[in-house]
C-alpha cells in the first residue's frame, strides 16, 4: 500500500490551462465597467444635429441648460427659418434675429415641388412661344382690315377687328392668370425659405431676465421632448 501511494504521489500532475478567448470573454465585463468608470464627463454635442464642436463652435445662446445647452448656430438657424419662429421652444427665450428675404433668381432655379418646376417651365415656355405668335397674327388682321377699309369691304374689316381683339384678350387674360398664380406661389416660397441670421445675445438680456423664471423653465426642459 505505501508502495502504491508512494507510486501514485510520484506521477505528475497535468492541468488545463484557461484558454485565452475564455478569460477575455470572462473579465471584459469586468475591464469595461472599469474602462467607463474611469472615463472623462461626456463631450458636449448639438441638440439638434447630435454632432460635436469640432467643426462649428457650439453655442448657448438662449436660457437651456445641461445637455440641451450646447447648439450649433448653423442649425439653430435652419430650424428657425424651417418652423418660421424666433424663440426656443423649450425655454421660450425669444432670439434676436435677421430674416432676410432670397433673391427671384433662386426661386426660378428651385420652385419647390416638382409640379411646380412643370408648371412654372410649361408656362414660360409657352409665353415664349405664344408672344411672338400673337403679336404677329394681331399685326396681320390689323394689316388686312386696313386694307379691306381702302376697298369698301367693310364687313370684312370688322370681322378682322374682332378677331385681333379677341386675340389679345385671351392671349392677355391667361398672362394675367399665370402671373397671379406665380405670384403666389413666389410669395409662399418666399415667406417660408427666409435666410434666419442669429445676432448675438446682448448683456442686457441676459441681466434683465428674472431668477425665478429662470430656475423655474430650466425645471421644465428635461420633460420636454422636443429639438430646440
Amino acid at each position: 500500500m505505501e508502495e502504491c501511494s508512494a507510486s501514485s504521489s510520484e506521477q505528475p500532475q497535468y492541468y488545463t490551462p484557461l484558454p485565452t478567448k475564455l478569460e477575455g470573454q470572462l473579465t471584459s465585463p469586468g475591464v469595461d465597467a472599469y474602462v467607463k468608470q474611469c472615463a472623462g464627463p461626456e463631450t458636449p454635442m448639438c441638440r439638434i444635429c447630435h454632432d460635436s464642436g469640432a467643426q462649428e463652435e457650439l453655442l448657448s445662446p438662449c436660457d437651456c441648460s445641461g445637455s440641451l445647452a450646447p447648439i450649433h448656430r448653423s442649425c439653430l438657424e435652419h430650424w428657425l427659418s424651417a418652423s418660421g419662429t424666433s424663440f426656443c421652444e423649450l425655454c421660450h427665450f425669444q432670439f434676436t434675429v435677421q430674416r432676410k428675404s432670397r433673391p427671384l433668381l433662386e426661386w426660378l432655379q428651385n420652385p419647390g415641388l416638382r409640379q411646380e418646376k412643370r408648371t412654372l417651365f410649361g408656362d414660360m415656355v409657352c409665353f415664349l412661344l405664344i408672344t411672338p405668335l400673337a403679336t404677329i397674327s394681331g399685326w396681320l388682321c390689323l394689316r388686312g382690315a386696313i386694307d379691306h377699309l381702302h376697298f369698301s369691304s367693310r364687313l370684312e374689316a370688322v370681322g378682322l377687328i374682332a378677331l385681333t381683339v379677341a386675340l389679345f384678350t385671351i392671349y392677355l387674360f391667361w398672362t394675367l392668370v399665370s402671373l397671379k398664380y406665380h405670384c403666389r406661389l413666389y410669395s409662399e416660397w418666399r415667406r417660408s425659405n427666409q435666410r434666419v441670421v442669429l445676432l448675438p445675445r446682448s448683456h442686457s438680456e441676459a441681466s434683465t431676465a428674472p431668477p425665478s423664471s429662470q430656475g423655474s423653465q430650466r425645471g421644465k426642459q428635461p420633460a420636454t421632448d422636443s429639438v430646440v
